[in-house]
């Protein structure tokens, strides 16, 4: 990991010691990783405590529809799902060639990077980064995304879920 990396690391851990409230701190996440990391999508999904569904708490897609608060249900097909069923992060290159999932339009490469977080083993949700260039993500990409989700996970131990 070069130099680079973790003073753009640094530079997200002061604006989430900065934000004010859960919610500011969840923007600072989705809006300064991708940039750390060269991916253009971030969106950060939380586990429902009652119904066990992910779901949609954060993102920085301005093309998201009309409706923002997206739900995925255990039964649903999709690669946070996979993750989930797994209980392992992901890195996908091609997510037509690896898991024969249709590529959406709106992405322009088939790249994805899919992170659980949990706490104490718990899952807590899933941080999902998506369309990044210059070759896909790499295992410094997901170290520094697990970086950032270990510390999430923490955060999301602490507080009500059902207020965010």
């Amino acid at each position: 990991m070069n130099a680079s990396y973790l003073d753009m690391l640094y530079t997200l851990a002061q604006e989430l010691n900065a934000a004010k409230d859960v919610t500011t701190m969840l923007s600072a996440v989705i809006n300064h990783l991708p940039k750390v990391i060269g991916a253009k999508y971030c969106s950060l999904f939380v586990k429902n405590p009652a119904s066990g569904d992910l779901e949609m708490k954060a993102h920085n897609h301005s093309d998201i529809g009309a409706d923002p608060f997206i739900h995925v249900g255990s039964e649903q097909k999709g690669i946070m799902n996979l993750v989930l069923s797994r209980d392992a992060s992901l890195i996908i290159r091609d997510i037509e060639e690896e898991i024969g999932y249709q590529n959406k339009d709106k992405y322009t490469t088939k790249s994805f990077m899919c992170i659980l977080i949990k706490h104490a083993g718990e899952v807590k949700g899933v941080l999902n980064l998506a369309d990044k260039t210059d070759g896909g993500f790499t295992k410094d990409d997901m170290l520094l995304t697990s970086i950032a989700t270990e510390l999430l996970g923490a955060l999301l131990a602490r507080i009500d879920l059902n207020t965010l």
